[in-house]
């Protein structure tokens, strides 16, 4: 009994096609989900740098009295296509804070060179970078709800974990209920360079003015080093499906001076709290969400339209293969 051949080629089709579902899912799918040249987000904080000396002198300020600058600090993470190549995507990012009367307090601009498949911190020649670990501007695609994200800091340029606490839903203005992992970061270092625009070395004068104590062992008008440390307490939001950080609802940045020589421990200098404004959030949210069609074309539908589609053909292979030939008339 003759089986029909249309019937076996369709099933042979059919067995390509499933086949071919998993193979898009786990092998041509991250090849094709890579950081784009089109990263333009906006960023806005508003927050407070309190002051517990006076930068001029390093004298101590009342400790209940501390001066408080209001500050708004706008960033802007724009992708670099000129440095970028197909591997790489190098980041531009700039940042300001504005104290009262428009007063710049902080004004830098830095550059992230992201491995396209992965995120992570990478080498650039173009970008001159070469020391950064871990990630900075994005997690990567489909954030792994048990993962531990090193998260780079240039002032310290050690990266600080980020710990996962829960995942949950947020909604932008378009988008609604839009997956989210939250996570907590905790960290101390000495920073690399002197931060908020504070001398690299001191003179034995201020040093004694700073730790109140006039006939400690110090040469007056000598030089000393000066170690800072930089504290981190954070929480941070990111969207689960695109990585990028999408909320920081608190973030607190601690400075002070390593004084553990003179057995005093740490002399806190100056603290900076800020958080994103909701309504940015929820704008940087919906311009993130806005590429979720494409991600989950690549990641979910298109293998499953090949899965779908290759069982059609292959039961219907199958039918026609199985199917009882007619037999011929008798002449």
């Amino acid at each position: 009994m003759k089986r029909s051949r249309a019937g076996l080629v369709l099933v042979i089709i059919g067995v390509i096609i499933v086949v071919l579902a998993p193979v898009w899912k786990w092998a041509v799918a991250p090849q094709v989900v890579k950081l784009p040249d089109t990263l333009d987000v906006t960023s806005v904080y508003e927050g407070t740098l309190s002051l517990y000396i006076d930068p001029s002198t390093l004298a101590p300020l009342p400790p209940d009295t501390p001066v408080k600058i209001p500050l708004t600090i706008t960033r802007v993470d724009a992708s670099d296509k000129a440095k970028s190549n197909g591997s790489t995507a190098v980041i531009k990012e700039t940042a300001v804070a504005k104290g009262p009367g428009g007063k710049d307090f902080v004004n830098y601009t830095k550059y992230f060179a992201l491995d396209r498949k992965t995120a992570k911190n990478v080498t650039s020649s173009q970008a001159n970078l070469t020391n950064r670990r871990g990630y900075s501007i994005t997690l990567g695609f489909f954030v792994n709800k048990n993962g531990v994200f090193p998260f780079w800091d240039d002032d310290t340029e050690t990266a600080t974990n980020l710990i996962l606490v829960k995942t949950d839903k947020m909604s932008g203005f378009k988008y609604k209920d839009v997956p989210v992992v939250v996570f907590k970061a905790t960290g101390s270092d000495k920073t690399k360079t002197p931060p908020l625009g504070l001398p690299a070395t001191v003179p034995g004068s201020q040093i004694k003015t700073l730790i109140n104590n006039p006939t400690a062992s110090f040469n007056d008008t000598q030089q000393y080093p000066i170690d800072y440390i930089k504290s981190i307490t954070a929480t941070v939001i990111v969207d689960q499906k695109a990585g990028s950080v999408i909320d920081l609802p608190k973030y607190n940045e601690s400075y002070s001076v390593d004084a553990s020589a003179l057995g005093m421990g740490n002399i806190k200098l100056a603290s900076l709290d800020y958080a994103q404004t909701p309504e940015n959030v929820k704008q940087v949210l919906d311009d993130t969400a806005k590429n979720y069609k494409l991600l989950d074309a690549v990641e979910i539908y298109i293998p499953i339209a090949l899965l779908i589609i290759g069982l059609i053909i292959l039961i219907i292979g199958l039918i026609l293969y199985l199917r009882k030939p007619k037999e011929k008339a008798a002449a």
